[in-house]
């Protein structure tokens, strides 16, 4: 069997290679020719060049393999009309490159934010739930999980939403876990769901072998509501640190962001639509569907990935 992974150098990218290798695949790893490939050096994989929004390289891409794993996504974005052009777009054409290649299956990583915000911790997001995105990313997600959706009777596919998605090699969480050790725990919320990115990349897998109905859509989490009190708790005991958990207001956030765009040459990644998320009080979510169609059961709480992912990033010199 022979998956194709987009995004194959990235942090889930990485992980999800290292799965699917596991598992006995064949792998093609896409990446771009500038693409850092520090995490993919040492995997047997064959790579491929190119960029979500070239169509020859993705035909070529797609070319002899049976399953697509679309992990690569613009996260962040200088230029916020690439949150549409890779998400929304790139995901569209990677599709159209796997039906013309006779692709039997199709995996997408997408997001909660392609759903948006729940309203409250005791009414987490469900995949019956109208989408409603609340950020430029977000949208651009759910334009992906629709550009599937319209081609579910030509290509075989699973949409999987993840929460925040952490582990080793994540370079978001360490910037938190510093702040932490300088004794401060910033909060933009009130509760959060999350996942291991080794759960998430056998979630992945199990997806591409289940026999669901095309373009069925799974969120994905370790089925617990997190509250920033438990995350300071365990940080503590992680850390020998206990933090302040300091309240950073919406207002703050936004102006933040203002001037990161206004003063930063060329843009800057933390914007007005990443504060726009930051904002929201509540990102959570149910998994139950994923356990009983898909099979998902999760090997980590936010407690066991969490000590591996901090020993991860003390082993590398990263805390």
């Amino acid at each position: 069997m022979k998956a194709l992974v987009t995004g194959a150098n990235g942090f889930i990218g990485s992980h999800l290679c290292e799965e699917l290798l596991a598992r006995g695949y064949e792998v093609r790893g896409l990446v771009r020719k500038t693409s850092d490939l520090v995490w993919i050096k040492d995997l047997k994989l064959e790579l491929a060049y190119g960029d979500l929004r070239d169509p020859g390289s993705l035909a070529a891409a797609a070319s002899g393999v049976d399953v697509a794993f679309h992990a690569g996504a613009k996260v962040r974005a200088a230029d916020t009309a690439d949150y549409e052009r890779v998400n929304r777009e790139g995901t569209r054409l990677i599709a159209e490159a796997c039906v013309a290649r006779g692709v039997k299956r199709f995996v997408l990583f997408s997001s909660a934010s392609a759903a948006g915000p729940a309203s409250s911790p005791d009414n987490p997001g469900t995949e019956e739930q109208e989408p409603k995105p609340v950020t430029l990313y977000g949208k651009g997600k759910l334009g992906g999980e629709q550009a599937l959706a319209a081609l579910k009777d030509r290509l075989h596919s699973v949409i999987l939403r993840f929460p925040a998605v952490y582990g080793p090699r994540d370079r978001d969480m360490v910037m938190l876990l510093r702040w932490v050790k300088r004794g401060v725990l910033p909060v933009f919320g009130t509760a959060f769901s999350a996942v291991h990115v080794k759960d998430a990349a056998r979630a992945a897998a199990l997806a591409a072998d289940k026999d669901v109905p095309s373009a069925s859509v799974y969120y994905v989490s370790d089925g617990s509501c997190y509250y920033y009190k438990d995350v300071a708790s365990l940080f503590e005991r992680l850390l020998g640190r206990k933090p302040l958990a300091v309240t950073v207001p919406a207002w703050l956030v936004r102006a933040a962001a203002w001037a990161c765009e206004t003063f930063t040459p060329g843009g800057s990644v933390f914007n007005a639509d990443k504060a726009k998320e930051l904002t929201q009080q509540c990102w959570v979510c149910r998994s139950d569907k994923a356990g009983r169609e898909l099979g998902f059961v999760p090997a980590y709480d936010l407690q066991s990935g969490m000590t591996e992912t901090v020993k991860w990033y003390q082993e590398q010199s990263w805390l």
